[in-house]
């Protein structure tokens, strides 16, 4: 009997130890995002792989329909985190908020504009409507700069705000509108409609931040522990994403509404084979590089610096402890 209880007693033990996630009662926290685009995946897939519960978090995800909208869930605590553009947490620190970039998803402007067939050069774009989201957001800039890349100025056109890739190719389609920024997924999707791209942004070597991490910090100041979870989470999921193809696919097609094959293979090939960074430091070139636009369109905003707006210290720790090492040597 006493040899029966000593080995009952390792056992929990052993469970006490190992699993302490399941042993512990987990953290709520909630995640703000405003697109469908296939740069939020390490988001998704970290909610939808269980990476956010194996380190401590109990995470819902919830849809807002454009940046600038989610980023308010923050400002009135309703949301933890966010994931989307550096612009609309620069627009939103500028304007009061404690908002602050931890982590990037996707650092450059990565879009295409696509344009009805008969648009066929920047001089035929002239006196048309390109759609875009809302104002701040990041696929509202890429309009702007694709504008100035082809050689005109704002004016020459008029920026339509209206929803996401597939709403403002719907608007296309419909004649509402003649051309309009896509990420990836929707370039694919243009072509099969027959639209065909003017610019790719991509290509244009644009310094940017785009789809990152955001929270306050306040949170940082108040639960440092909840923001090094979530990090840890997502910075997980950029392994996982890179390991697991069809998983990863079946989430892009939850949240990106979808479920072409090739739109949702050319997002992954585009996204996690390419673009995402094992180690997702905020760039604070790519940064500075939002801060400046946003200048340039409002002349009265005051002169600011990246790091004012930026805070690399989990991605750090992560990187210099070997946590991100690691995850690559299984």
């Amino acid at each position: 009997m006493k040899w029966i209880s000593f080995r009952i007693g390792v056992v929990l033990w052993f469970c006490s130890v190992a699993l302490p996630v399941h042993a512990q009662k987990l953290e709520r926290a909630v995640l703000a995002f405003g697109s469908t685009g296939p740069n939020l995946t390490p988001f998704w897939v970290a909610r939808e792989a269980g990476l956010y519960r194996q380190y401590g978090l109990d995470v819902d995800v919830v849809f807002f329909r454009g940046s600038t909208i989610a980023i308010n869930a923050l400002a009135t605590k309703d949301a933890h985190f966010g994931a989307f553009g550096a612009s609309s947490s620069v627009l939103a620190k500028l304007g009061g908020m404690d908002t602050v970039l931890i982590a990037t998803a996707t650092p450059g402007l990565l879009f295409y504009l696509v344009a009805k067939k008969e648009i066929k050069n920047a001089n035929d774009l002239k006196g048309k409507k390109i759609a875009a989201s809302r104002p701040g957001t990041d696929s509202d800039l890429a309009a702007r700069v694709a504008v100035q890349k082809l050689g005109l100025v704002e004016k020459d056109v008029s920026i339509l705000s209206m929803g996401t890739d597939t709403e403002r190719l719907s608007a296309m389609t419909q004649g509402v509108a003649d051309a309009t920024v896509v990420t990836i997924g929707g370039y694919v999707a243009a072509q099969k409609l027959g639209f065909h791209s003017l610019i790719d942004l991509s290509q244009a070597n644009v310094p940017y931040e785009a789809a990152s991490m955001i929270t306050t910090r306040t949170l940082i100041k108040e639960n440092p522990d909840m923001v090094g979870k979530f990090v840890k989470g997502f910075v997980a999921a950029i392994q996982y994403a890179q390991t697991y193809r069809e998983v990863t696919l079946k989430v892009l097609s939850k949240y990106m509404r979808t479920a072409d094959p090739e739109i949702l293979n050319a997002s992954y090939d585009y996204y996690v084979g390419r673009i995402i960074p094992r180690t997702p430091y905020v760039s604070e070139k790519g940064l500075q590089a939002v801060i400046d636009f946003i200048r340039q369109r409002n002349p009265q905003t005051p002169n600011a610096k990246a790091q004012d707006f930026m805070d690399n210290r989990f991605i750090k720790e992560l990187d210099e402890s070997g946590f991100i090492k690691a995850l690559y040597a299984k």
